[in-house]
């Protein structure tokens, strides 16, 4: 008798290739631990040879389970392809992992969503929030999300890497907090405790660093510094008279964003979730959703 192989070992194998485990892979499919197990133990029956290092307690392939492996990529990507090539939009049923930054959750990811469902409505979504954009990149790096929204960086060397949008950031104190400060250059900025997102920064000692934009404003309302922060925080903090911009020479330039994803496992539907993603993002305005209609408010330069 013949034994066959099947999608749901290439799937088995991929998923415990990228998160590490077998409880992990079992999460990422939606089955148990114990599922993955039979589809490895029997996917591992058709060759001569192990796919998996059991000498170590991680899930570590050999070198010929990652030859496998790769062809194991190939072949379900090309499954995909064919069944979105032949498919509806309307019934394609699929997961479909997503990491955004905080920002993003804050500003268009509801429009995003809903445009999305829109356009797939059996595709499950499942969205990953929060965090820095280094930790999606290596998420998206060892496959365990397909793609992420995060700010363009020199470091995401290795994925492709497709343009999304842009969000401006401006500096903002508490209205009672150095009262007279009003326009600076950036050297002097330096003279002040800052507020800001990022910790590689050239500024001065005196740093508080945090890793979200809305604690950030609740920082400078509370007037612990001069805070950067974006249109969409800073917005609302303006009209309700708790902060004041100061006018920095030169001023900050735009933070770009992109969507990251492993170009090998890219396919036409990928592509076409990341055209929605661009055609939805407007990192400047708080609170989207897909009734808003006209042009974004995004700034490309």
């Amino acid at each position: 008798m013949t034994l066959q192989i099947t999608f749901h070992h290439l799937q088995a194998l991929v998923a415990v290739a990228d998160m590490g485990s077998f409880e992990a892979a079992g999460d990422s499919l939606g089955i148990a631990q114990s599922a993955v197990s039979k589809h490895i133990r029997g996917f591992e029956s058709r060759f001569p040879f192990p796919l998996l290092d059991r000498t170590e307690r991680a899930a570590r392939l050999t070198l010929e389970g990652s030859e496998v492996l790769a062809q194991a990529r190939y072949v379900l990507r090309q499954r995909d392809v064919l069944l979105e090539q032949l498919g509806s939009p309307l019934t394609m049923k699929r997961s479909l992992r997503i990491g955004v930054t905080e920002i993003a959750a804050m500003t268009w990811l509801p429009r995003f969503v809903g445009v999305l469902k829109a356009h797939f409505p059996l595709v499950e979504l499942r969205l990953e929030i929060g965090g820095v954009a280094w930790e999606l990149y290596d998420k998206v790096r060892r496959g365990q999300l397909e793609m992420a929204m995060v700010s363009d960086s020199p470091q995401w060397s290795g994925l492709l890497q497709l343009p999304l949008g842009s969000m401006r950031c401006g500096w903002f104190r508490l209205r009672s907090f150095e009262p007279q400060l009003i326009r600076c250059s950036v050297k002097k900025l330096a003279d002040y405790p800052l507020l800001i997102q990022d910790t590689d920064s050239a500024f001065g000692r005196w740093m508080l660093t945090c890793n979200s934009f809305a604690a950030l404003g609740g920082m400078a309302t509370a007037g612990m510094g001069i805070g950067c922060l974006p249109l969409a925080v800073s917005n609302e903090l303006v009209s309700m008279r708790l902060v004041k911009e100061v006018k920095i020479t030169p001023a900050l330039p735009v933070v770009r964003y992109v969507v990251v994803a492993r170009e090998e496992s890219m396919t036409p539907f990928h592509r076409e979730v990341a055209a929605i993603a661009r055609d939805s993002c407007d990192y400047n305005k708080r609170y989207q959703n897909a009734s808003i209609a006209g042009p974004k408010s995004g700034f490309v330069e």
